[in-house]
């Protein structure tokens, strides 16, 4: 049995993880949580507070994971230290990471889209956390660790789309982004890359998006319609502008039922 354990349970990509992974017999699924409990199998379930170093450190001798999956949130620094420990604890064990990072490890660039072999250049407090915490990781645990940077993640159930549905009703406006470039992901299908990534034993970094670049104005007038909103109120801001993508050099390495385009993302959402 191959003992996982997913930190972060309870956000939108962590949720997903667990739906897709407890579905295969070879695993056996742990998860933890802050603030929100999770509705799993209340003995795999356990409260991370990661200002307490103690807490992951009993969890991880507890449970003596294979993978351990990061979707965490909260302090940079605590969570810095923390994985910290985890990559210490699975370079002893010879266990793997799975370690969640974000487009924002190159928000100090955006005159273009990035690939996994770009260096990572951050202007904001969190793009230069994940790059921190990419290095140290891969510093410790060599290529036990695996880098997955996501661009904008969308879920039926998400905060964002509860966002926007809402001002929808409400009849508020929506910002949009005309000279902005763009691409996203679902929770759903960074799931199932993830087994299949877990499964076949790739290593590296990965970009998990989708595989085409679309006008950022365009991405949510079309996903508006097909929620069925004819008269939205938008707003266009223009002073943002750039890439705000990320692009892999590394498709070909899944299968096409693991592949999409922004065109999927709104497909998945509005069905």
């Amino acid at each position: 049995m191959h003992n996982v354990l997913i930190l972060g349970g309870s956000g939108l990509v962590g949720k997903a993880i667990i739906r897709e992974l407890d579905k295969y017999r070879e695993f056996q699924i742990y998860a933890t949580y802050f603030k929100s409990p999770l509705p799993f199998n209340q003995d795999r379930i356990f409260k991370l507070n990661i200002e307490d170093s103690a807490n992951i450190s009993s969890i991880l001798n507890t449970l003596k994971p294979q993978s351990v999956i990061s979707c965490l949130s909260g302090d940079y620094n605590k969570q810095l230290i923390l994985h910290t420990k985890i990559a210490e604890h699975l370079k002893e064990t010879e266990g793997r990471l799975y370690f969640f990072s974000t487009l924002n490890v190159f928000d100090n660039d955006l005159s273009k889209y990035h690939y996994e072999h770009d260096l990572p250049d951050s202007c904001t407090d969190y793009g230069q956390y994940k790059i921190a915490c990419e290095n140290r990781m891969i510093e410790i645990l060599h290529d036990n660790v695996c880098i997955l940077r996501l661009p904008q993640v969308w879920g039926k159930d998400s905060p964002r789309m509860k966002y926007l549905l809402n001002s929808l009703i409400n009849n508020e406006e929506i910002v949009v982004y005309p000279k902005l470039l763009y691409n996203a992901n679902t929770d759903f299908l960074i799931a199932k890359q993830l087994y299949y990534i877990i499964e076949n034993k790739l290593k590296g970094i990965f970009h998990l998006g989708a595989e085409d670049v679309v006008n950022h104005k365009g991405f949510y007038n079309e996903l508006i319609l097909g929620l069925g909103f004819n008269n939205a109120r938008i707003q266009e801001n223009f002073e943002e502008e750039g890439y705000f993508a990320l692009l892999s050099e590394r498709h070909d390495e899944f299968p096409g039922r693991l592949r999409l385009m922004n065109k999927s993302v709104i497909s998945y959402l509005i069905n």
